[in-house]
């Protein structure tokens, strides 16, 4: 070999030695740099010099460590804890890393992964300084999750000790607020929260834990002052500028709160949007009439404004100029491009012609809808309350799963949904529902009331009385809620709570929240004084000419409860005379002659009463003293004049239905009952009493059938008039041992309905108790009597005699 060439081969392998080398040489030059930039304070560049010993070298441990620390020092936790925890995969018992990990997790609310890490640190067998503080704050959280009160007070004072050599650790700040808040120390936890803040001003944490603090105080001029700086450091937090907003509403400073709108307009980068905000809030403080003149105003101002336009549709809606509201959406509609923008229009203008009665034209325009955008939120869930109407809960709760996979958090959806599932009779899963839905909600009235009247009719009045509180927070003054919350603490016997709640609507201007303050005002003295206390109090008000009409009604009322019956009939009488033109008062005076056994001068008031003013409620009271003396015919007469007077007015549809039944004329009754069924099937009376008339008098397979599609929301009810119907409906379908659940708790509270005791006595022979079942026919026969026509009652005759003539076993 030449010498040329043994030079090029050394020269090679040198060459090959020297790149095995570099790698990890260049890696530790950008090391070293990296340390002489941040000595010389040359921060940003030796930033990148530690992602150049990275790229080259990924386990330089010792970089990995500097810039995970230097990146902690300036605010970019997620770089450095995702670096710290490389240095804690590759060498678990790093309990500086381990440290450092767990504190930032405790900072952002990560408990998991400071679990986990703080347990590494505990785990050591030396532990490392500086762990004192997140292991106790790991504790603390603890105690905070088992509501241990004593030992959260326990390890607050140990926090107060660390604090005394570590005064600005956030973690310690932050347990410590805490601790003196479940102490209802709030002066030392706000200012603590002050010193907090004026450590690091741009910390957003404390901000919110300031305001709420102020909140519980009450300090409300303060909690303005604070909003307000909130809102000049943090300009984009739209969040804080709806809490100043909620604010000045509370405190009555409408004028503040509207200006505070307006001035954001000028500021906003979506003005539209911005105004549509202050629209939304003026038709809420001031009112629907105040919202359209503002929105009449605003139109003009831009150039796209079908937005304006669909807003100024509704409200005209609201305020009663249904057919003018329809015109202007339907011009938006026909104008606009088609869209998720149009879709919504051609949803909101279908919810229109619901309400007027055009339930074709909004149909087409749902279907429309969905042929663009099947997955469309809003048209799904009105095409599911149709299918829910239709009796098809199962293909509903499939649309609105659609919903909710979209929107988790609809309110509205999981409202249908349980309207849905207490139609297919999954009444625990509707009642789930409905609870998820005034959560999501964020307790607004409709949801929670809808939720709060449920838990009341279960008796659940604890578990109430928090969902409308809840409620009452964000809705301050709601009368619905009040008057919700007045009768929970009626029915425990909370007399303080309740006066607490007749200051609130006495505090209200409004004549409606007057008069629900004294109708509570009077139950409470009537329920812990007695009927003369109440009585004495209406007086009083009627004295003191604040009561009105209401009051002197609420009077009769009890002078009829203490059998003082010629007093209620002066009084009523006083009444007429008083207010000669109000038909209200002169059917007060009927139910008053009726109630004293004035029987022909109550059918002569009430005759005249609804001659000369037609009312739903006259007319029922009517027809209730023509059926107390047995005057069937004249009955029959005055509901037909009533539904000619009022045309398919319901109660009245219901009384003729129930005239029908009582006379045998089953067809005439079911033919009414799917009349009122198609307009109010959510009503579980005339679902029940539908489904009981199919299933008791007819016999072919198709009654039986939609009798249980109508029914099936009856499964698992205690009502015992359902749990016949519903019991009895098995029993056809062939399902006799369920049957009996629902006909035997029945049959215990209905023991005077020889039908009834019929069904029972059915279900009983059918599996073989001959004895029990002969026991039920008797008693049905012996109830209903000779002149007792029906099948059931003829049916139950003859199978006493089969089973009387039958040979013993």
């Amino acid at each position: 070999m030449s010498n040329l060439l043994r030079w090029a081969f050394a020269a090679l392998a040198i060459l090959t030695l020297a790149a095995c080398d570099t790698a990890e040489e260049r890696a530790e030059k950008h090391y070293q740099s990296a340390l002489e930039l941040l000595e010389n304070g040359d921060t940003q560049r030796a930033l990148v010099e530690f992602r150049n010993v990275f790229s080259l070298n990924e386990g330089h441990l010792d970089a990995r460590r500097v810039y995970a620390k230097t990146t902690r020092s300036l605010g970019n936790i997620p770089e450095s804890y995702a670096n710290f925890l490389r240095i804690s995969e590759q060498l678990p018992d790093d309990l500086e890393a381990r440290l450092a990990l767990t504190e930032m997790a405790i900072k952002f609310q990560n408990w998991d992964e400071a679990e986990r890490h703080g347990a590494a640190i505990l785990a050591s067998a030396t532990g490392i300084e500086g762990d004192d503080i997140p292991l106790l704050a790991l504790e603390f959280r603890k105690a905070v999750l088992a509501k241990d009160a004593a030992r959260i007070r326990e390890l607050t004072r140990q926090a107060e000790g660390l604090a005394d050599s570590h005064p600005d650790n956030e973690i310690l700040i932050r347990m410590l607020i805490e601790g003196y808040v479940n102490d209802n120390e709030l002066d030392k936890a706000l200012a603590l929260t002050d010193r907090a803040l004026s450590i690091d001003p741009d910390n957003r944490v404390f901000y919110p834990v300031k305001a709420t603090l102020l909140s519980r105080k009450q300090d409300f001029t303060a909690l303005e002052s604070h909003l307000r700086d909130m809102i000049k450091r943090f300009p984009d937090d739209e969040d804080t500028k709806i809490e100043l907003v909620r604010l000045l509403a509370s405190k009555g400073d409408i004028d503040s709160a509207r200006e505070f709108l307006r001035a954001e307009i000028d500021t906003a980068d979506d003005k539209r949007g911005a105004h549509i905000t202050l629209i939304s809030f003026i038709q809420r403080t001031e009112g629907r009439e105040a919202a359209l003149a503002e929105i009449e105003s605003a139109i003009p101002l831009y150039d796209d404004n079908s937005v304006l336009k669909a807003l100024q549709a509704g409200v005209m809606f609201e305020l009663g100029q249904k057919s003018e509201g329809v015109s202007i959406l339907q011009s938006v509609v026909d104008t606009s491009e088609p869209g998720e923008e149009s879709d919504r229009y051609k949803v909101t203008l279908a919810r229109m012609l619901i309400e007027t009665g055009n339930e074709v034209g909004a149909r087409q325009l749902v279907e429309d809808v969905l042929a663009r955008d099947e997955n469309q939120v809003m048209a799904l869930k009105l095409s599911a309350g149709w299918l829910i109407d239709g009796d098809e809960p199962d293909e509903a709760i499939s649309t609105l799963r659609r919903v909710l996979d979209q929107e988790p958090e609809d309110a509205e959806a999981m409202t249908l949904m349980a309207k849905a599932h207490e139609r297919a009779g999954n009444a625990q899963l509707a009642q789930d529902l409905l609870s998820l839905a005034a959560e999501a909600s964020g307790y607004a009235p409709r949801e929670s009331l809808r939720y709060a009247r449920l838990l009341v009719d279960q008796e659940r009045f604890t578990s109430a009385e928090q969902v409308v509180i809840d409620a009452l927070r964000v809705s301050p003054g709601h009368l619905a809620l009040l008057d919700l919350l007045g009768g929970i603490y009626l029915a425990t016997d909370d007399w303080p709570r309740a006066a607490q709640v007749v200051q609130t609507l006495q505090r209200q201007e409004s004549d409606v929240a007057q008069l629900a303050g004294q109708r509570l005002q009077l139950q409470i003295i009537s329920r812990r004084e007695g009927q003369d206390q109440g009585a004495a109090f209406l007086e009083q008000i009627i004295a003191e000419q604040s009561g009105g009409t209401a009051a002197k009604v609420a009077l009769i009322r009890a002078r009829l409860s203490q059998n003082r019956n010629s007093e209620a009939l002066a009084l009523a009488k006083e009444l007429v005379e008083e207010f000669p033109d109000d038909p209200r008062t002169r059917q007060v005076l009927g139910t008053v002659q009726f109630a004293s056994g004035q029987l022909g001068d109550a059918e002569q008031t009430l005759r005249e009463t609804v001659q000369s003013s037609p009312t739903q409620q006259g007319y029922l009271q009517y027809i209730r003293i023509l059926g107390a003396q047995a005057k069937e015919e004249e009955a029959r007469a005055a509901i037909d004049e009533g539904l000619a007077a009022l045309p398919d007015n319901p109660d009245l549809l219901w009384a003729k239905a129930s005239y029908l039944e009582r006379v045998n004329d089953i067809d005439g009754a079911i033919k009414i009952y799917e009349q009122l069924y198609e307009r109010i099937s959510d009503s579980p009376i005339v679902a029940n009493n539908l489904a009981s008339l199919l299933v008791t008098y007819r016999d072919d397979d198709a009654s039986l059938e939609r009798a249980f599609t109508v029914g099936r929301r009856l499964r698992g009810t205690e009502v015992p008039p359902f749990q016949d119907t519903y019991g009895w409906i098995l029993f056809r379908r062939g399902e006799t041992e369920e049957a009996l659940t629902y006909l035997e708790p029945a049959a215990s509270v209905l023991a005077e309905d020889p039908i009834v005791l019929y069904h029972l006595g059915r279900a009983y022979q059918e599996l073989g108790r001959s004895e029990d079942a002969l026991k039920q026919y008797e008693r049905a026969v012996e109830l209903a009597g000779d002149d007792d026509s029906r099948a059931q009652i003829s049916d139950a005759a003859a199978r006493i005699a089969e089973i009387s003539t039958a040979p013993k076993e």
